[in-house]
């Protein structure tokens, strides 16, 4: 069984240029200067944290997107290369904003990818909805993507509801809890899990003790940890927050006993908010965590198996692949698979998104429904934290 290892540095093998705070790549030799007018290419903005809490998505999305290009313009899609222009969208609504403005204006993409926040996806996606053209989002979870009206959002990511309504069901049957603790921090993403959670598991006979919420900039979670604690026995802790923010709850919560990390009874669950390499971070107080992941290094379906292999080539032979990895390397073949089918512009790339029934790609298989959500939930894995912090495949 493979082990996490830590993120290393990401080196680039590309050409990068920041100017006026928008990065611009060339991809397999493309230029995305005047000789786009002569090439038939298929620009792709990439809307990706650079700075700030979730710069680590941007990081891992970076490899995925690269990766899955370089395979890509190879030998072309229908006569077509991809190119693509990251944007800093700071995991920050503002941020954001500016970025889809910023890319529109300078880079004029026929597709887009991104962002992986909640608050910061919306923010982009009202924009990128009035200049019609189509956003494909892999890690946000507010069913607001989705459920607002939008006509060019499509999302690969299991939403809010999703997510909760399996995690809900499978910790009252499988992890046999009768009652739960929701820990969220207050963005749109955290709270929708967590209302939505609530209500699937009260529905099948489950309780909530209490629910805490905390802001991004909390760094310490000791009275947190300790609040909990006082509230009694409980069976399950669902915890949404970003990476840095996961690992100190979890260490806080394992120093007060409370979860099976520090020698209490407590299971730690969780959606899809952290990758591969969280475990070793946390430490022996990730032992135990049960979480949904939307991707899962250890499947053994071929897709998976040469994404990973052909990963490790380009990175390293001691680098595994996250879902945050696999998030751009899939949003780019969901584009190509639609270049496949014949579209060249944002208007037909919307069209053919639309009519995808089970497309298989790492994370699983895509269909797109009425309203650009996936529809197949084989994106749904659940894995458990080992005591060696390796991750045991649970078949839920």
């Amino acid at each position: 069984m493979m082990k996490p290892s830590a993120t290393r540095p990401f080196v680039g093998q590309f050409t990068t240029k920041l100017i006026n705070g928008m990065i611009i790549t060339a991809v397999a030799g493309l230029s995305i200067a005047a000789s786009q007018a002569q090439e038939k290419v298929i620009r792709i903005g990439a809307l990706l944290p650079a700075s700030g809490p979730g710069s680590y998505f941007g990081v891992m999305g970076k490899q995925g997107a690269e990766l899955a290009l370089e395979e890509l313009n190879k030998t072309g899609v229908n006569g077509y290369k991809f190119v693509i222009n990251y944007e800093d969208s700071q995991c920050s609504p503002l941020a954001a904003t500016n970025a889809a403005k910023r890319m529109l204006e300078n880079f004029k993409p026929h597709v887009t990818i991104g962002e992986e926040c909640s608050d910061a996806t919306l923010a982009a996606m009202s924009v990128l909805e009035e200049a019609k053209v189509p956003l494909i989002n892999a890690g946000s979870a507010t069913v607001k993507f989705t459920e607002s009206g939008y006509k060019y959002a499509f999302r690969i990511f299991p939403d809010a509801k999703q997510q909760t309504d399996s995690l809900a069901i499978n910790a009252i049957k499988n992890i046999k809890a009768k009652n739960a603790i929701l820990l969220n921090e207050k963005t749109n993403a955290g709270i929708d899990i967590s209302d939505n959670f609530e209500k699937t598991f009260v529905a099948n006979g489950g309780k909530v003790l209490g629910r805490i919420e905390f802001a991004r900039d909390v760094s310490d979670f000791t009275s947190i940890a300790t609040r909990v604690a006082s509230m009694g026995d409980v069976d399950v802790l669902l915890v949404s927050a970003l990476e840095g923010q996961t690992v100190k709850l979890a260490q806080a919560l394992a120093q007060a006993g409370v979860t099976k990390g520090g020698g209490g009874k407590a299971i730690q669950i969780g959606t899809i908010w952290v990758p591969w390499g969280y475990d070793q971070k946390a430490g022996k107080a990730s032992v135990g965590y049960t979480r949904i992941s939307q991707f899962d290094p250890n499947e053994k379906r071929p897709v998976v198996q040469n994404f990973v292999k052909n990963f490790k080539a380009k990175y390293g032979a001691d680098v595994v692949p996250t879902h945050l990895n696999a998030h751009t390397y899939d949003q780019i073949l969901i584009i190509a698979e639609a270049v496949k089918r014949g579209a060249t512009n944002s208007e037909e790339i919307k069209n053919q998104l639309l009519k995808m029934v089970d497309v298989e790609v790492t994370t699983g298989k895509i269909t797109f429904g009425p309203t650009g959500q996936n529809q197949n939930m084989s994106v749904i894995h659940y894995v458990e934290t080992n005591p060696d912090l390796s991750w045991k495949t649970l078949n839920w």
